[in-house]
C-alpha cells in the first residue's frame, strides 16, 4: 500500500511541475525587473520607441531600392485612369486573380436585382453586393515574363467610389512593368488584355454618355445584342438600310470617298410615331455591326464649344445617336415667335421664361459639328424624331441625312412574327406544342390585329401579360384589341400621335 501511495504522489508531483516551473519563471522575471533602476527602464523604452522609426526607414529604403530597380531594370507603360485600356487591363487581372485574395472592396450593385422574385426585385434591400479584389501592386507571369502592375490607390480613394456610375473596375492610373530594356512585352500584354475584353463584350453593345461633369465619355450601359428581326417594320426598307450601312463600313468605300475628296460620313433619320422602335433599331444596328453607341443629349450640353469637343472625342468607327431631335429647339422657337407677335413689351415680360426654355447650344453649332470644316469622319450619325415636319430643312438635307427610315404601326405579318418570337418552342413556355401548332396559333392571333393601328411597343405590352401561355394570349387578344380601339376613339383621352404617316 505504501508503494502505491508513493507512486501516486510521484505522478501528481509530475503533473504539478509545469505549473510550478511557470510560476517560478514569472517570479524570477518580476524580481529582475524590480532590480532595474530608472535609467535602465528609460533605455528600454527608448529602444522600443525606435522600432516604428526603424520600420519607416526600412520602408523608405525599400521604396528607394524599388525606384532604382524600376529606373534601371524595368520597362513600363502607364495607362491613365480614364482610358478604355485601363479597364481592359483591370478586367484581365480580375479574371486571372489568385483564389487566396483576402482584401476586397464591397459595393452595392445597382444593376443586379434579385432574380426569380419580381416583387423582391423592386425592393432596395434586394440589390446584390459586388465584391472586387482590392490591390495596389500585383505580380504576374504572362508569356514567360514577370510583370508588375501598380495601381494608384490615391485615385481610388479620392474619386472612384464617389462616382455613382463607377462599377469599381478601372478609373485609377495603372503602371505595367516588366524586367528588361524593351517595352514590347508590356505592349503585347496590354494588347492581349484588350483582346480579352473585346471577346467578353462581343455579345453586348456598350452605350457611352458624358460623365456627370461633362468632361469625358464614360460607359453608361452594357446591353445584350438585339437581333434586327426583333424590330418590326417594312422588311424591304430594313434590308436596304442594312445593305447601305454595310457598304459604308467597307474599307473600300472609305478609300473611294477619300480618293474623290468626299467627306467620309453617313447620316440616317429614323422617324415615326412614339413606340415604333426607333431607339431599339439603333441598338440593334450597333450590335449587328459590332459598333459602340455614343448617346448625345443636346439639352444637357452647355455650349457649342462643348458640343464640338464631344464630337471631337468620338472615335471614328461608332454610332452617334441624337434622340428626339425635334424637341430640342421646339419650346424655344415657340416662345420666340410669341414674343415677336406680342411686341417688345411682351418680350420683356416673358424674358425669364424664354431664357429657361432656350437650349444651351444652338442649331448652327450642331450643324457645324455634323459636317463643318473641323467635323470628324468615319462615324455613323442616327437621329430620331416623332415629328419630321418640324425639323429644320438644313438639318435633314442630303449630306447630313443620307437616308430616311419610317417606322410605323405594326402590320399583321409583323404581329405574327412577334408572336412566333415570343412563344417559340425553344423558349420552353409551350412545351406541349410543337412548331406547327404554334404557327397556327400565330395565324389566329395575327388575324385579330388591325392592320397599321397599334405600335409594336403597345403590342409588346400585351405579350408581357401573357408570356406563360400562347393559348391564353390567343384567347385574350380579341378583348384587348376591342378595349384599345375604344381608348383611341374616346374623346376624353388625348391622342399621343397622329395615325397618318408624316
Amino acid at each position: 500500500m505504501a508503494s502505491r501511495f508513493q507512486l501516486g504522489a510521484a505522478t501528481g508531483q509530475q503533473l504539478l511541475d509545469p505549473w510550478a516551473q511557470g510560476i517560478s519563471v514569472m517570479r524570477e522575471v518580476c524580481s529582475r525587473w524590480s532590480q532595474l533602476d530608472i535609467t535602465q527602464i528609460g533605455s528600454l523604452i527608448a529602444i522600443a520607441g525606435t522600432v516604428p522609426t526603424a520600420w519607416r526607414l526600412l520602408q523608405r529604403v525599400s521604396q528607394e531600392a524599388y525606384g532604382c530597380v524600376r529606373r534601371f531594370f524595368l520597362a513600363s507603360v502607364t495607362i491613365p485612369g480614364d482610358d478604355p485600356l485601363n479597364r481592359n487591363v483591370v478586367q484581365w487581372i480580375l479574371a486571372n486573380r489568385p483564389r487566396h485574395c483576402r482584401s476586397f472592396t464591397g459595393r452595392t450593385d445597382m444593376g443586379r436585382a434579385a432574380h426569380g422574385d419580381r416583387a423582391a426585385a423592386l425592393k432596395k434591400s434586394q440589390h446584390a453586393i459586388q465584391y472586387l479584389p482590392h490591390w495596389s501592386t500585383r505580380w504576374l507571369w504572362y508569356g514567360g515574363c514577370l510583370f508588375v502592375v501598380t495601381r494608384n490607390r490615391a485615385d481610388f480613394s479620392r474619386g472612384a467610389l464617389s462616382d455613382p456610375s463607377n462599377d469599381g473596375i478601372g478609373n485609377e492610373a495603372l503602371t505595367v512593368s516588366c524586367f528588361g530594356w524593351s517595352a514590347e512585352p508590356v505592349k503585347a500584354f496590354i494588347h492581349a488584355c484588350r483582346e480579352y475584353a473585346e471577346r467578353q463584350t462581343q455579345f453586348f453593345v456598350i452605350i457611352y454618355a458624358r460623365d456627370r461633369y461633362g468632361l469625358a465619355w464614360k460607359p453608361k450601359a452594357r446591353k445584350p445584342l438585339r437581333r434586327l428581326d426583333t424590330v418590326h417594320f417594312d422588311e424591304g426598307v430594313k434590308r436596304e438600310l442594312v445593305s447601305d450601312i454595310r457598304n459604308y463600313l467597307d474599307p473600300r468605300t472609305q478609300k473611294r470617298y477619300q480618293s474623290r475628296s468626299m467627306p467620309y460620313r453617313r447620316g440616317y433619320l429614323f422617324y415615326g410615331p412614339p413606340g415604333t422602335g426607333k431607339s431599339s433599331l439603333s441598338v440593334a444596328i450597333a450590335g449587328e455591326f459590332g459598333l459602340d453607341l455614343y448617346e448625345v443629349k443636346i439639352p444637357s450640353v452647355a455650349t457649342d464649344a462643348e458640343l464640338e469637343q464631344m464630337f471631337q472625342e468620338v472615335p471614328p468607327r461608332c454610332i452617334v445617336l441624337l434622340e428626339d431631335i425635334d424637341a430640342v429647339w421646339k419650346d424655344w422657337s415657340a416662345g420666340e415667335k410669341k414674343n415677336q407677335t406680342n411686341g417688345q413689351d411682351g418680350q420683356n415680360n416673358n424674358n425669364n421664361n424664354n431664357n429657361n426654355s432656350a437650349p444651351n447650344c444652338t442649331l448652327s453649332g450642331l450643324l457645324n459639328v455634323l459636317d463643318g470644316v473641323g467635323s470628324q469622319e468615319g462615324r455613323i450619325l442616327i437621329m430620331t424624331t416623332n415629328r419630321p415636319k418640324q425639323l429644320d430643312s438644313a438639318l435633314v438635307r442630303p449630306g447630313r441625312v443620307d437616308m430616311k427610315v419610317f417606322l410605323g404601326n405594326i402590320s399583321q405579318k409583323s404581329a405574327r412574327d412577334m408572336f412566333l418570337r415570343m412563344f417559340s418552342p425553344d423558349l420552353g413556355c409551350s412545351a406541349d406544342l410543337d412548331m406547327e401548332e404554334v404557327e397556327k396559333l400565330a395565324d389566329r392571333f395575327a388575324a385579330e390585329i388591325p392592320e397599321d393601328t397599334f405600335t409594336p411597343s403597345l403590342l409588346q405590352g400585351f405579350f408581357q401579360l401573357h408570356l406563360e401561355s400562347p393559348l391564353n394570349a390567343v384567347s385574350s387578344i380579341g378583348a384587348w384589341v376591342k378595349k384599345e380601339l375604344e381608348k383611341s376613339s374616346d374623346k376624353d383621352f388625348e391622342l399621343i400621335h397622329d395615325r397618318k404617316r408624316s
